[in-house]
C-alpha cells in the first residue's frame, strides 16, 4: 500500500472494480480498498461449510453489460456463463406447474393449457418489453439524460402509453391488462418486486418488473443464467483484469472517512490510521454512508443533506443458504434425481394476491407469514459446488423489513428461517429432513457484514421516484457529487441496483473525462 495514488476506489464490490479495471486501463495509479478479506460486494462465493460452496447474496446472472465483458476480457480471466434452460419453475399448491424457457414460443405452447389467449398474449407482452428496452437500452451505459431529453425520447402516442405503465402502473394492473390465468400472472409477478420494498398491487412495481426483465448477458431479454464456480466468479474476473492493468487490491482495509478541505476531497483515512491521498476517490459505498458518515454533514450544503436523509433504502430481503442431502422432491413434478425443476429458478408465490399479503405484513413491521421465495440449486447446474450426490439451495426470500415492530432480528432469524423452510416443504416434502446445514442472512445482516444500507440489496430503492436523474438525488445524478474529486460508482446510482458493472463503467468515464487535460500534460 502506498501513500498516494491517482484514484482510491472505496468498496470491492462488483462496481467498484469495473471503476478501478477501466481506470487503471487508462493509466490511472488505482487502488481498491475493501473492508472484507474478499472482493466482490454481494457478489460473492464463499465455502460456508466444508466441501459446499455458496453464492452468498446475489443468486443469477443476468443484467451484466456484456460491452463490459468484452472491453476487459473477463472471459479470458475465467468468466464462464452456464445458460439455464427452463429459466423458471413454478409449482402450484393444486399440482399444477409452469415452466418458462429461453423460447418465447415454447413458453407460450406451457401457458396454453391455462389460457390460450394468454398464450398469444405472452408473445405480446414480451413485444412490449423489448420496446421499452430499445427505448431505455442506450440510456444505461451513459450518465443519464436530463429530464427534456428523456422525456423526448418517447414521441409517440404507443411509446407515451408505456412510459406512463413504467413510471406509475403496478405489476398487477399490467399483468392484468394482458393476461386472464392466476397461473400465468403468478408465474412472472414476483420479478417486478425482486429487492424492493413495494407490493403488486403498489404504484412504480411495473418499473422494478422492467428492471429485471431486461437483462443483457446471455444476449435474450429476461434471461437469467448462472456462472460457473458462482457468482463470486464474476468479482474474481474484474478484479484479476484490473490487477492485470495494474490495479492494486488491498482487502481488510475498511475506509472510515474521506479527508475533505474547502469541498475538496484529498484522500481517505483507514480504521486503523492509515491516511492515502488521491486526487480521485471513487466511492462504491452507498450514498448515505458515503456523503453522512464518510464526508460528514458539515462539509454539504444542508439542502443537498436533507436530499440525502429523505433516500428511500428500506430492505426487504431475506437470504437463506443450505447444504442439501439430496434434491427437492415437487409434488408439482416428482423426482429427486436432478430434473428440468431443479436447474433454473423455482418461484414460490402462487398467485399475485398472494404476493401482495406477504408484502402487507412488511408495511407493518412483520415478516411474511407466508413468503415468496425464489430458489436456486447452483449445484445442478455446477456439480462442483457440493460433495458428490449432495447440494446446494439458494432461497431468495421477501417480505422482511428491516424495522421489526417486535423483537429484534437476532432473537428471531432462525425462528423465520424455519418458516421459509416449512413454505418450501410444503411444495417439495421431502426438502426440510434433507437439510444438512444453514445459514440465515437477514436484513441486519446484510448491513452489518455487507455495508448494504439497512439491509437494501440496491443501496436504495429502484422504484421510479429515485431512478434515472433522480439517483442518488436529484442534480446530482452524474455521478459526481458536491465534493470535488469525489465520485460515486455504486448501485445508488443511475442505473441502478443488480449486477450490472453499469454504475462503476460510467462513473469511470466520467472520472476519466475529468482527468484527461492532467493526463496529457
Amino acid at each position: 500500500m502506498k501513500e498516494q495514488y491517482d484514484a482510491v476506489i472505496i468498496g470491492g464490490g462488483h462496481n467498484g472494480l469495473v471503476s478501478a479495471a477501466y481506470l487503471a486501463k487508462e493509466g490511472l495509479d488505482v487502488a481498491v480498498l475493501e473492508k472484507r478479506g474478499i472482493v466482490g460486494g454481494a457478489a460473492i462465493t464463499e465455502e460456508v461449510w466444508k466441501g459446499y460452496i455458496v453464492s452468498r447474496l446475489s443468486y443469477a446472472y443476468s443484467l451484466f453489460d456484456p460491452q463490459i465483458v468484452k472491453d476487459l476480457k473477463l472471459v479470458e480471466h475465467g468468466l464462464k456463463v452456464v445458460s439455464t434452460d427452463p429459466d423458471l419453475f413454478v409449482p402450484f399448491p393444486d399440482g399444477k406447474y409452469a415452466f418458462i424457457w429461453e423460447d418465447a414460443k415454447k413458453t407460450a405452447e406451457g401457458f396454453e393449457k391455462f389460457s390460450k389467449r394468454d398464450a398469444k398474449r405472452y408473445l405480446e407482452y414480451l413485444e412490449f418489453w423489448k420496446g421499452v428496452s430499445e427505448l431505455l437500452g442506450s440510456m444505461m451505459l451513459s450518465p443519464p439524460p436530463p429530464l427534456e431529453d428523456f422525456v423526448s425520447v418517447f414521441q409517440t402516442p404507443e411509446s407515451l402509453e408505456g412510459l406512463k405503465v413504467l413510471m406509475f402502473g403496478s405489476v398487477s394492473e399490467l399483468l392484468n391488462e394482458y393476461f386472464e390465468s392466476e397461473y400465468v400472472k403468478a408465474a412472472i409477478c414476483p420479478r417486478g418486486l425482486i429487492g424492493t420494498m413495494v407490493g403488486p398491487k403498489s404504484a412504480g412495481s411495473a418499473y422494478v418488473l422492467g428492471h429485471h426483465v431486461v437483462g443483457g448477458s446471455t444476449g435474450e431479454t429476461g434471461v437469467w443464467g448462472y456462472l460457473k464456480g458462482g457468482m463470486g466468479a464474476l468479482s474474481d474476473a474484474i478484479a484479476a483484469s484490473a490487477v492485470s492493468f495494474g490495479a492494486e487490491i488491498i482487502t481488510k482495509s475498511p475506509v472510515t472517512k474521506i479527508s475533505v478541505q474547502d469541498s475538496v476531497a484529498s484522500g481517505v483515512e483507514l480504521a486503523d490510521g492509515t491516511k492515502i491521498r488521491a486526487k480521485y476517490i471513487v466511492s462504491n459505498a452507498d450514498p448515505k454512508q458515503t456523503f453522512l458518515k464518510l464526508v460528514g454533514r458539515d462539509h454539504m450544503d444542508g439542502s443537498f443533506v436533507k436530499q440525502v436523509e429523505k433516500i428511500k433504502d428500506e430492505g426487504c430481503v431475506l437470504k437463506l443458504n443450505a447444504a442439501l442431502d439430496e434434491l427437492p422432491d415437487y409434488k408439482a413434478l416428482p423426482g429427486k434425481k436432478l430434473g428440468l425443476q431443479h436447474r433454473g429458478i423455482t418461484s414460490i408465490g402462487p398467485s399475485v394476491d398472494y404476493c401482495e399479503e406477504a408484502f402487507d405484513d412488511a408495511k407493518y413491521g412483520r415478516p411474511s407469514k407466508h413468503p415468496f421465495l425464489r430458489v436456486v440449486y447452483h449445484s445442478a447446474n455446477d456439480p462442483d459446488l457440493a460433495p458428490p450426490g449432495k447440494h446446494t439451495m439458494s432461497i431468495f426470500s421477501q417480505y422482511f423489513p428491516y424495522d421489526l415492530a417486535a423483537g429484534n432480528w437476532d432473537e428471531i432469524k432462525e425462528e423465520v428461517g424455519d418458516n421459509i423452510i416449512d413454505t418450501l416443504n410444503e411444495y417439495a416434502p421431502n426438502l426440510k429432513k434433507s437439510v444438512i446445514h444453514r445459514e440465515v442472512i437477514t436484513p441486519l445482516d446484510m448491513e452489518r457484514e455487507f455495508s448494504l444500507p439497512r439491509g437494501n440489496i440496491f443501496h436504495m430503492e429502484i422504484t421510479p421516484d429515485q431512478m434515472f436523474f433522480f439517483r442518488p438525488v436529484a442534480g446530482w445524478a452524474a455521478y459526481r457529487t458536491p465534493i470535488k474529486g469525489l465520485y460515486l460508482c455504486g448501485s445508488g446510482t443511475h442505473p441502478g441496483g443488480g449486477v450490472t458493472g453499469a454504475p462503476g463503467y460510467n462513473a469511470a468515464q466520467v472520472v476519466l473525462s475529468d482527468s484527461r487535460p492532467q493526463l496529457a500534460s
